[in-house]
């Protein structure tokens, strides 16, 4: 006989978190679980983001540093979705995260945040514009936040403990046949005027 139950047993859920960026033509609006943004250097290589391994302080070189590939900052929060209530992790570059920072100055917290995120321009890669504002957490019931930092490293297949991250001892990405550039792979090659 089976044991109906209205949800899976404790243990048995492995939640898993989806990344989210700003989609180009429509505005994401989502309400922020954790209490901080969390961030980190990172690289576009074979059209993945992956961490940034350099650390000046050990003296540690980053490989895809030493094959030219640039780096740029990426932020996360986890949030629940307003339209689906899915729990998910957005990310975001630099610009955007003027706003969370001047709203976590003001209020100390970004829990509750209740933001707005669109592109402008409607392009993939246009710049990403974030509006933030307070909601009444007497009237919701958010969730725990998940450890952003686990989530992250368990995708970039990186090793932790509860100290500290450790380089990975999976083999470096390597390209092959690619010449350092500003377009590294985040954008489309331009297509060269016709004579």
């Amino acid at each position: 006989m089976p044991r109906w139950t209205d949800a899976p047993p404790k243990g048995s859920d492995q939640p898993s978190f989806r990344i989210i960026r700003t989609p180009p033509q429509k505005t994401l609006t989502a309400i922020v679980t954790s209490t901080d943004i969390l961030g980190c250097a990172t690289h576009f290589v074979q059209n993945r983001t992956v961490p940034c391994e350099k650390d000046e302080d050990k003296g540690i070189p980053c490989q895809h540093c030493s094959d030219g590939h640039s780096w740029r900052w990426h932020g996360y929060v986890s949030a629940i979705l307003t339209n689906s209530h899915e729990h998910i992790l957005f990310e975001f570059t630099a610009p955007p995260s003027d706003t969370f920072r001047n709203y976590l100055l003001h209020t100390g917290s970004l829990r509750g945040c209740l933001f707005t995120a669109r592109r402008p321009s409607g392009r993939p890669n246009g710049r990403v514009v974030v509006s933030c504002k307070s909601v009444d957490l007497t009237t919701l019931r958010l969730p725990a936040p998940p450890n952003i930092r686990n989530i992250l490293c368990a995708i970039w297949n990186i090793r932790t403990n509860n100290a500290s991250t450790t380089p990975s001892s999976r083999p470096p990405i390597k390209n092959i046949d690619v010449t350092p550039s500003k377009n590294d792979g985040r954008y489309r090659p331009q297509s060269k005027p016709r004579r």
